[in-house]
């Protein structure tokens, strides 16, 4: 068993070096001598419609963390300074301690934990290498204390008995291992696997630290399941018109057909596929794992082997992330495009005819000088109330303001 007691006070002795060495010499010694303050700035900049909206105290952290990470890293600047007098100049037991942070390098770990053993103390799992660690973390503890948090982005290094955490912690409540995996490969299209993945952050962790401004976008759950975006791709795919039209509800413009999946086709799953007849190019797409699978399952019936995983998965609130942070449009599903005018009027319509029959449902109690009820009403006609509040309330304030005049 451990013991919790002795780990906890090397932890706090690690914590003393740290501040000492780090933040009061090491920090401002890298920022002259590499010009890594510069650096950091400069690629802070790139990104500066996001840092501009958060505290010039987080910015200064997230500059701090860049900064050593540098230094501290695999084959880190700390091998060179290791050797120049300012640091030999160190007392024994302060060079002991860099030379023992040299020997077992600082790294970025995307990381969810499994369980707490002891107060501040976290059993990580790292998502992308499967790697468990044991973390020492007051701040996490924290964090934890406003609601549940589904994936860490920290800056950790070993202190001989455990991991401890460095500069600002990135909390994602809805954030995913796939929605990382997506975000990277929109930084970098030539990432393929995890190891590349990590690569890519030790080389500029930059742009996914960024990921923190957006770390509060909630976790979007309709009707039990899930929402994201779940998508494949196949190649030299041969379909015939009659056989999808025994399995889908098929539209067509020219040659690219659209299938919905009776039964899947509306909230929450949008469970439909694109078919180019003459690339003979198919994508699978569905809002819900449950939709992606039912299509999948279709698929097979007419000789289609769907990829199970799916190539693609990313929440709503990552793909909202990754536009805002690269500042690009990012379009999944180029083939909806043709058909979007025709889903738009759809869902107009739908919605136009439940605001008629909420608002004749609420005129009665206008007219008597009462107060509807909303919330209730449109629960009985099915209309999303927050979506459309603004609209009812000028709708309402008119009618009243008239009646007054």
């Amino acid at each position: 068993m451990k013991n919790y007691t002795a780990i906890k006070a090397a932890c706090q002795s690690n914590s003393k070096f740290t501040s000492r060495i780090l933040d009061e010499f090491l920090l401002y010694y890298a920022a002259e001598k590499d010009k890594l303050a510069k650096e950091a700035d400069q690629r802070l900049g790139t990104y500066r419609h996001i840092t501009q909206s958060i505290d010039k105290s987080w910015y200064n952290m997230l500059k701090s963390q860049y900064i050593i990470h540098r230094v501290m890293k695999e084959s880190g600047l700390i091998h060179k300074y290791l050797k120049h007098a300012a640091i030999n100049r160190l007392e024994a037991t302060d060079k002991s301690w860099l030379e023992q942070q040299a020997s077992s390098p600082w790294e970025f770990s995307f990381a969810r934990i499994l369980d707490s053993p002891e107060a501040d103390f976290y059993s990580m799992e790292d998502v992308f290498s499967g790697d468990t660690y044991l973390l020492y973390s007051t701040g996490i503890s924290d964090i934890l204390k406003s609601g549940p948090i589904e994936l860490w982005f920290n800056l950790i290094g070993f202190n001989g008995s455990c991991w401890q955490t460095y500069g600002p912690l990135s909390g994602y409540k809805s954030f995913s291992a796939d929605d990382v995996f997506f975000f990277a490969t929109e930084i970098n299209p030539g990432i393929t696997d995890e190891y590349a993945l990590m690569k890519d952050v030790a080389k500029n962790p930059v742009p996914y630290m960024m990921l923190f401004g957006r770390s509060n976008y909630p976790l979007t759950i309709h009707e039990g399941e899930v929402l994201e975006v779940v998508l494949s791709e196949l190649e030299d795919i041969d379909l015939k018109e009659a056989d999808l039209e025994k399995e889908f509800q098929v539209d067509r413009i020219d040659m690219v057909y659209r299938l919905k999946l009776p039964g899947m086709e509306n909230k929450p799953h949008f469970a439909a596929a694109y078919y180019d007849r003459a690339e003979k190019f198919l994508q699978v797409t569905a809002m819900t794992e449950k939709g992606y699978m039912a299509l999948a399952k279709t698929f097979q019936k007419l000789g289609v082997q769907v990829e199970v995983p799916a190539d693609i998965y990313v929440r709503p609130s990552m793909l909202s992330a990754a536009q805002e942070i690269l500042k690009k449009e990012i379009e999944l599903m180029p083939y909806e495009l043709l058909f979007e005018e025709d889903v738009d009027q759809e869902d107009a319509d739908v919605e136009m005819k439940k605001l008629n029959e909420l608002m004749a449902l609420a005129l009665p109690f206008i007219n008597e000088g009462k107060e509807p009820d909303l919330e209730a009403i449109a629960k009985q006609v099915g209309l999303d109330l927050e979506d459309n509040r603004e609209t009812l309330t000028a709708i309402f304030e008119d009618i009243k303001r008239k009646r007054k005049g």
